[in-house]
């Protein structure tokens, strides 16, 4: 059986609902209540995955985490 820490789960639930969407950028907020974690939780997520570059990450109004790559 493969076992696979609280944060790695978490991040597979955050990239599920990002993928649910691709063409849109996510705030860290908009995740946190969507996924339903606590907001400090999906913001270290979200640093972890776009350092792994699996999520690009766009500061400003329009700004939010993409796919760094189609989902497919």
């Amino acid at each position: 059986m493969l076992k696979l820490s609280r944060l790695t789960d978490y991040a597979a639930v955050v990239m599920a609902q990002i993928a649910r969407h691709p063409q849109a950028s996510h705030a860290a907020a908009e995740l946190a209540e969507a996924v339903q974690l606590p907001h400090p939780t999906v913001s270290k997520t979200l640093k972890m995955l776009v350092r792994a570059g699996l999520l690009v990450s766009q500061r400003g109004a329009q700004g939010g985490y993409r796919l760094a790559r189609p989902a497919s």
